[in-house]
């Protein structure tokens, strides 16, 4: 029975060269000529040869895909191959997984800019020299509001151990009072027609007073030094050998009471 049938009923590979020899034949006509083969299969002879074995497609990523599948509804479904419709999901491997980077489960912090660091080498002024006390100096120290008056004996700038001493004392007075600087107005004796001559000699004097105070622990910068020379109208008292030596804000004067306000 099964060997008349398909003696009957050719086989399905003879179907399709049957087919593409018409197909051959219609474009050999031309446009414009009409076709004169046909083809005719039967459905009945198809369904009796079978459905044909259906084998996976492997992809790249090493999964498959099935040639075709069945829903519930009965109906063919077709995965994601050419010419089909239905796209089909390729499933990672686990070490493609593994190889993803990690997902960040907050946002990053905000940066936090800092300043650039500056290392600036300081350079102290070096102090001057200091004043030795001369036991033959015939200078004396006289008491001010607001400091001390210093009287040098005639071109000289040298202090015996009462001025230094009355300078040391003063000094340790402003170490209290930070916010306050020191004056140091200095005059020279001279000539009138000379007044380079009187400024030298007032500016040594100045000078010989600031290292005094300055070894005795006053900053240099809170000494201010004015070598004046000859001595003016605003001298407030002071002759030509002295130096006045106050505190800022208090003008020399020869009285010990502060002044009237």
């Amino acid at each position: 029975m099964t060997s008349s049938l398909f003696r009957r009923f050719p086989s399905r590979s003879c179907l399709r060269g049957i087919a593409l020899t018409g197909l051959i034949a219609s474009v050999m006509a031309g446009p414009g000529m009409q076709a004169h083969a046909q083809v005719t299969t039967s459905r009945g002879a198809l369904d009796a040869l079978g459905t044909p074995q259906k084998h996976p497609t492997l992809l790249p990523s090493g999964g498959s895909l099935s040639a075709s599948q069945d829903n519930t509804d009965g109906e063919e479904v077709h995965d994601d191959i050419p010419g089909s419709h239905a796209p089909a999901t390729a499933v990672a491997s686990p070490a493609a997984i593994a190889a993803l980077p990690p997902v960040a489960t907050q946002p990053p912090a905000n940066p936090v800019l800092r300043p650039p660091e500056l290392h600036v080498p300081a350079h102290p002024f070096p102090p001057p020299p200091e004043v030795k006390a001369d036991p033959q100096a015939r200078g004396r120290a006289e008491k001010l509001t607001g400091g001390t008056r210093l009287h040098f004996t005639a071109q000289s700038d040298a202090m015996n151990p009462r001025m230094i001493a009355a300078l040391q004392t003063f000094a340790t007075v402003m170490q209290k009072l930070p916010d306050q600087h020191v004056d140091i107005v200095a005059y020279g004796e001279g000539r009138a027609d000379d007044p380079s001559t009187p400024r030298r000699v007032a500016l040594s004097r100045g000078l010989a007073a600031r290292s005094v105070l300055i070894h005795a622990g006053l900053a240099s910068t809170r000494i201010y030094v004015r070598a004046v020379g000859l001595p003016g109208e605003n001298a407030q008292g002071a002759g030509a050998d002295c130096v006045d030596v106050t505190r800022s804000g208090v003008v020399a004067s020869t009285s010990s009471t502060p002044p009237p306000h």
